[in-house]
This record gives structure tokens, sequence and C-alpha cells, in this order.
């Protein structure tokens, strides 16, 4: 068991306090128009603005997750599986959000390429944290009672589907051009858009249903996330490879419903639940 779980608990009660006021002042703040819910950095790869209500729900069971530590019966995955590591997210999340939406540049100086390409390793940095505690809650403490399934294991199914796609947004944010209304992408951007699509596509359809044995949460963010695509971008490639790929990934999500409850089988491969 960790060291001083009641201080663990506490810090992490601090940083969620924190994150959230982050993301309330950037959404409704006096700088509204520099949210990252809104059009910030635009690329062909960003989602409809509704797709970005998943950071609402990602808030929301996180607040379940700090008030249910406190009175959870598996104190070893809250002390051991997520810790120290909560705070640590938090920090990383409001610092990536601060440079998305240029508040070092306002008072800093940073110019925006340069806060775009620190936005993107402050992300990355962010996924691999999260990643961290996403397969220690699913390989070491799998299973566990309902409540821990809703207030542990989904927010963080959620949460690392959720930074993964704002990571592959922030890398075509940082290297390619910035998407014009008026304009139509040139066919090398295509190329890229479409092949961070399969990478998407790929991440829930193999990763999350496949190698993870039927992770439905995850997979339903990225395949929310690919219709949101589809919506907002008009180029015909972009437009249609987008719904084409949000299909395939709704079929694979699919799966484990229909390997449990079709075919009947039974354990890993048809599991539901994160």
């Amino acid at each position: 068991m960790a060291r001083f779980p009641l201080l663990i608990k506490i810090a992490n009660v601090l940083a969620y306090v924190f994150l959230t006021g982050a993301n309330v002042y950037s959404g409704f703040g006096p700088e509204q128009d520099d949210s990252p819910y809104r059009t910030n950095h635009p690329t062909y790869i960003s989602p409809a603005s509704f797709v970005f209500g998943i950071g609402g729900l990602i808030h929301f069971l996180l607040g379940g997750y700090v008030i249910y530590q406190f009175f959870s019966s598996n104190q070893e995955v809250v002390e051991d599986g997520v810790g120290w590591k909560f705070v640590g997210i938090s920090l990383l999340n409001t610092l990536w959000l601060a440079l998305w939406v240029c508040i070092l540049q306002r008072h800093f100086h940073v110019i925006q390429r340069d806060h775009l390409f620190l936005a993107l390793i402050t992300i990355f940095i962010t996924y691999s944290l999260v990643s961290r505690v996403y397969y220690l809650i699913k390989t070491d403490y799998a299973g566990g009672s309902f409540n821990e399934k809703v207030f542990i294991h989904a927010p963080f199914s959620l949460y690392n589907a959720w930074i993964y796609v704002m990571f592959i947004i922030s890398i075509y944010a940082a290297f390619l051009p910035v998407k014009e209304e008026d304009e139509s992408p040139s066919i090398l951007v295509k190329s890229f858009v479409v092949l961070g699509l399969f990478i998407l596509s790929f991440k829930a359809s193999i990763v999350y249903i496949e190698a993870a044995q039927g992770d439905i949460v995850g997979a339903v963010v990225i395949a929310f996330t690919l219709y949101g695509i589809f919506v907002e971008q008009t180029d015909p490639v972009i437009h249609w490879t987008a719904l084409g790929f949000a299909i395939i990934t709704s079929i694979h999500i699919l799966k484990p419903f229909y390997l449990k409850y079709v075919r009947g089988e039974e354990g890993e491969r048809a599991r539901l639940l994160p």
C-alpha cells in the first residue's frame, strides 16, 4: 500500500478542482474565442463541436472518482493503481490547456508555433501517464465491484481514449497548415488526414476491442470522434473516409455484444465493461 494515503486523496481532490477550474475558465472566461472547445486551432481532422462534450462527461466521472476514493472498499486500486499519478495528470492537462489556448503566448510572448510544439509534447506526456493508469487498473486490478467499474475503470477508459484523440489533433495542429474554410486541402494534407483517421479507427478496433478484450468505453469515444469529423469536415475525401472508418469502428464495437448475446460466449473475448 502507498504511504500517506490520506494525503494522496486530498491532493487528488485539489488537483481535480484545479483542472476543472482551468477548463471552466477556458470555456467561459473572457477569452472565449481561445477555448480549445471552439475553433482555436482548426485542423482538417478536428471533429464537430458536440464531440467535445466528452470532456464534460470525463470531468463528471472524475468528480465521482475523487469522492469515491474516500469510500472505496478496495483502497489498493485507489492508492497504488492511481495514486499520485492523478495529480501529475491533472497538472499536465492544465499546462496543455494553457498552451493550447495561448495563455503563455499572451503573458510570456511565446510564439504560436512554439507553443503548439510545447502543447504537443505536454499532451504526449499526459497521454503516457493516463495510459499507465489505464493499463495498471485493467491488468492488476481487473474486475472489481460495479462501483469500481463506474467510478474508476470507466473514467480512465474515457480519459485514455479522449487524451489520445487530443494528442492526434495536436499533431496535426503543430505540423500541418491551419484549416481554411474557403480552400481545399492539398493532396498531401488529405493523405495525412486519411492516415490519421486510419490510426484512430485502428486504436478503437484493434487496440481497444481486440487487444483489450472488448473495451467498449474507449472505442465509443473514438467512434464518436470519427462521426464528429464526418460532420465537421466538408472535403469529400476526408468527409466520406471519416464516415467509413466510423462505421467500421462501430461494427467492431458491436462485436463483444454479438459474441456474448448471439453466440453465447463468455470470458475475456466477450467482456462488455472496461
